[in-house]
C-alpha cells in the first residue's frame, strides 16, 4: 500500500469521527461500505433482517448511541497501515469519561469493518502515566 493510499484511508477515518462528533449521522453513514461490519458487541445485529450498516444507524438512534453522539471524542493519537486506522480517543461520557481505541479497515476507499475497545478512565489511577 501507497503512502498516499494510508494517507487517504486516515483522512476517510478522521472525517467519520469528525461528521460523528458533529452529530451528522447521514454523513457519517455516507463513508461506510454497503457491507460494513461492526464487531462491537453492543450494536445489535440480526443479518438476517437488516445490514450491518442500517444497524450501526439503528445503534446511534439508542439511547446510547446518542450519548455517544453528544459527547463527541477528542482523538489523542491515530495509526494507519494497510487498510486498517486505528484511533486512540477520549470520549467524555455523562457517567464519566471513557478511553476508546477504535480499530476500522478500509475498503474501496470506505470503513468496511469497525472494532472497538473502550475502559473507564478511573478518577485515582494507580500509576501516574495517564491513559492518554
Amino acid at each position: 500500500m501507497t503512502s498516499s493510499t494510508v494517507d487517504v484511508n486516515r483522512n476517510l477515518v478522521l472525517d467519520l469521527f469528525a461528521l460523528l462528533d458533529a452529530d451528522d449521522l447521514d454523513g457519517a453513514l455516507a463513508l461506510l461500505h454497503p457491507d460494513f461490519v461492526s464487531h462491537n458487541p453492543r450494536v445489535a445485529h440480526d443479518p438476517a433482517t437488516a445490514t450491518g450498516l442500517q444497524a450501526f444507524g439503528d445503534f446511534f438512534r439508542t439511547p446510547a448511541g446518542k450519548a455517544l453522539l453528544e459527547a463527541g471524542t477528542d482523538v489523542r493519537r491515530i495509526i494507519a497501515d494497510d487498510p486498517l486506522v486505528a484511533v486512540h480517543n477520549r470520549i467524555a461520557l455523562p457517567t464519566g469519561d471513557v478511553a476508546a481505541v477504535d480499530i476500522l479497515r478500509i475498503q474501496d476507499g470506505l470503513v468496511v469493518e469497525h472494532w472497538d475497545v473502550v475502559q473507564p478512565v478511573p478518577e485515582e489511577p494507580a500509576n501516574p502515566h495517564g491513559m492518554f
